[in-house]
């Protein structure tokens, strides 16, 4: 039975990694590479199982063991939940625990030293500190309400690994729940590989975010001159308001700034994270509260008002006010005339 669900496993991690390379352009790359190594790291854990090794008997895969399965979980969700685009050298740091277990199981097979106090000891902090990793990456997930779906894996491998260290604690040995621990976590293992090859059709967001759009992978604008580009438009907006022009589109704004439309798109996607018509609607949304609050507008209605700051139809004010406040425009004017009454 133990080698079906291996073998459901590596069939199931086979096929997702050739899904993963095949789109692989299509994500961010470090966590692409994260996701790439924490699936590796979890098939070479199943078909290297202590006990039930797949290819090989009596084999010791420790070098795939859950120090590493953990460790790479841990920064993929780090790095999914930050804005970073690049693997911080800090956070080779994080690999010292899986390193020193890593450490400790080649001086007890060269040297035989099971039962000494000081390697107790060491695997007993390793297994603390990589407790505490999956402790954080549960309350991480939590916190942002994002890939929620990877608690139904997290949170029984904790379970399953808190398991196993009190077990050693109590005993000194790994041994003691081996049938619990292999059948556990590669039914776990095969339940996880087949989640992520269905979120990634279904929402892949939900697993990788998207890289930067392609087209301006070959840009030769660079980083210095994007910066002048941004605080250019920055200030075309917050001044001079041209957002305030219905019908303003992205080849004015360039033409506005002296430089081609593409540099311009490329900005605003890549350097403010928005879209142009995302970007004119939220600017004109701000000036509306701003004008509800200056007396020159109190004798005009609310579309009145959302017609100066440049919307054009009462629908997408409506939808764009309420996306970025969360109430109507009526109900947020209602709320500033409650504010001033009191």
């Amino acid at each position: 039975m133990l080698k079906i669900l291996q073998i459901i496993a590596l069939t199931q991690g086979l096929f997702l990694l050739t899904v993963l390379f095949v789109k692989q352009e299509n994500y961010k790359r470090i966590n692409f590479l994260l996701l790439l190594g924490s699936i590796i790291a979890l098939l070479l854990n199943v078909v290297g199982d202590d006990n039930f090794n797949l290819f090989f008997s009596e084999a010791n895969w420790y070098f795939f063991q859950s120090p590493l399965i953990i460790t790479l979980f841990f920064l993929l969700i780090k790095y999914h939940n930050s804005k970073q685009d690049k693997f911080q050298l800090r956070d080779f740091l994080y690999f010292i625990p899986y390193l020193f277990f890593v450490t400790l199981q080649i001086v007890e097979d060269v040297n035989g030293l099971v039962e000494n106090i000081w390697l107790t000891i060491g695997e007993i902090l390793a297994g603390v500190t990589l407790l505490s990793y999956l402790g954080y990456t549960i309350y991480d997930i939590v916190k942002n309400k994002k890939e929620r779906w990877m608690l139904f894996f997290i949170v029984p491998y904790a379970l399953l690994h808190l398991i196993d260290e009190i077990s050693f604690i109590i005993t000194n040995s790994y041994d003691n729940i081996s049938f619990l621990e292999s059948y556990g976590i590669i039914g776990l293992s095969a339940i996880l590989l087949y989640m992520i090859l269905f979120k990634l059709v279904v929402s892949p967001k939900s697993v990788l975010p998207k890289a930067d759009i392609k087209a301006y992978k070959t840009s030769n604008l660079s980083k210095s001159k994007a910066e002048i580009y941004k605080k250019e438009f920055l200030r075309l907006m917050d001044k001079e308001k041209l957002f305030t022009n219905s019908n303003i589109t992205v080849n004015q704004v360039a033409q506005n700034m002296g430089i081609p439309r593409q540099y311009l798109s490329e900005i605003l996607n890549v350097y403010l994270k928005t879209n142009f018509q995302d970007c004119m609607n939220k600017y004109r949304a701000e000036e509306f509260v701003g004008c509800l609050k200056d007396d020159k507008f109190r004798s005009y209605s609310i579309m009145g008002i959302a017609n100066e700051v440049g919307f054009k139809s009462k629908s997408s004010f409506n939808t764009t006010f309420k996306k970025i406040y969360g109430v109507t425009p009526s109900e947020f004017k209602k709320t500033l005339t409650l504010t001033s009454l009191d």
